[in-house]
């Protein structure tokens, strides 16, 4: 579903709200997707809250990862880019692309990971799947930003809606 730029802001600083706050009542993740004309790719930030991937990790059978910690599992990349993989679909000017994973940092209680999908010429149009999180919280939401040229658009996504569209002249 197509989000108005009035709607976008106070529901965005809502979300990014939450994710300064110790406890969150929200499930929420957000999805930054830039076209970088230059290098003709398209560079993916993905911010989900670390003890929310945990959760939906375990559910892919990966337990005690420690997502973050010294003792952290050396397979945790690969856990995180093969869920990601599942959760996040592309479709790029009408062609399916698959990501590369690039890392992943970590701020407070939540994880950044970066993906990237090369050889894009141009943004025409964009489909993104995404149930990220969604078979583990039915309230989950996702949010996705998209940038061409220093214009922005944006999905929000859900268990109910885990498809949006959004095209660029």
């Amino acid at each position: 579903m197509k989000i108005s730029k009035k709607l976008i802001l106070p529901v965005l600083f809502l979300f990014l709200g939450v994710f300064f706050s110790n406890a969150h009542p929200f499930y929420v993740s957000i999805c930054q997707v830039n076209f970088n004309e230059q290098s003709q790719s398209l560079e993916i930030s993905v911010k989900i809250f670390v003890d929310d991937l945990i959760e939906g990790l375990s559910e892919e059978g990966h337990s005690k990862l420690y997502i973050g910690e010294a003792k952290e599992d050396a397979h945790t990349d690969e856990y995180i880019y093969d869920y990601l993989k599942k959760s996040i679909r592309f479709k790029v000017n009408e062609k399916d692309v698959e990501p590369a994973f690039v890392g992943k940092e970590m701020e407070k209680d939540v994880v950044w990971t970066y993906l990237e999908i090369d050889n894009i010429a141009d943004l025409n149009d964009i489909e993104v799947n995404c149930n990220l999180l969604t078979d583990v919280f039915s309230d989950q939401s996702n949010i996705v930003q998209v940038t061409k040229s220093g214009k922005t658009k944006n999905l929000l996504l859900s268990k109910r809606d885990t498809n949006g569209r959004l095209k660029f002249d």
